[in-house]
């Protein structure tokens, strides 16, 4: 999990204890519980707004830090060679994380999400899908379905939702296509600076 992921955890805890809610079994608590105090509701109110604002500022307190603007990731087929996959389907964050610490890289970027799937979609591996609600998501079509890309049903904190995995083979794709997708991502942001 990661900081941000068990920040906003914190604060639904938050926000249920100054409900009247115990955060772990969803009941409600006795009225003569110590949590259920005015003053503490209050104090959970005002701790899960300020934690709120730390999320929204992507886990910062106060402004984020300005350092010196770090290069583009890149790698090599043969560096890339030598990077592990997990035998378990993983998200696609999670998996491009995986690569950054496996290359040991802090004083590049990482790899954004999207340069992949946006790779993905021109590859006809994903497609954009509009539900009934407006939102768009990118999922498997068919061919993405075959090489090890799939959904999974998740109930998270606002309800439902579709969650995109990548099995080892769908993963070793990536790995071995990566190259491509860099270059590809070099060229159009080249021909963006002409």
């Amino acid at each position: 999990m990661t900081e941000l992921e068990t920040m906003q955890r914190a604060k639904m805890y938050l926000d249920k204890l100054a409900r009247g809610i115990d955060p772990i079994s969803n009941q409600v608590l006795p009225g003569d519980s110590v949590l259920n105090q005015p003053r503490l509701s209050r104090c959970f109110t005002y701790v899960s707004d300020l934690l709120a604002r730390v999320i929204l500022n992507d886990g910062y307190v106060g402004a984020k830090p300005k350092g010196p603007k770090l290069p583009e990731f890149n790698a090599t087929a043969e560096e890339l060679a030598g990077v592990p996959v997990s035998s378990e389907p993983v998200r696609i964050s999670k998996f491009l994380d995986g690569i950054f610490v496996a290359l040991n890289r802090p004083q590049m970027r990482k790899l954004g999400t999207t340069t992949v799937t946006d790779w993905l979609l021109r590859k006809g591996l994903l497609e954009k899908r509009t539900s009934a609600d407006g939102t768009s998501q990118r999922l498997p079509t068919q061919e993405g379905a075959q090489l090890g890309i799939f959904t999974e049903t998740r109930h998270g904190q606002y309800g439902d939702y579709t969650a995109v995995f990548y099995d080892m083979q769908a993963q070793k794709f990536i790995l071995e296509h990566l190259p491509e997708i860099l270059e590809e991502k070099r060229a159009n942001t080249d021909n963006c600076d002409s």
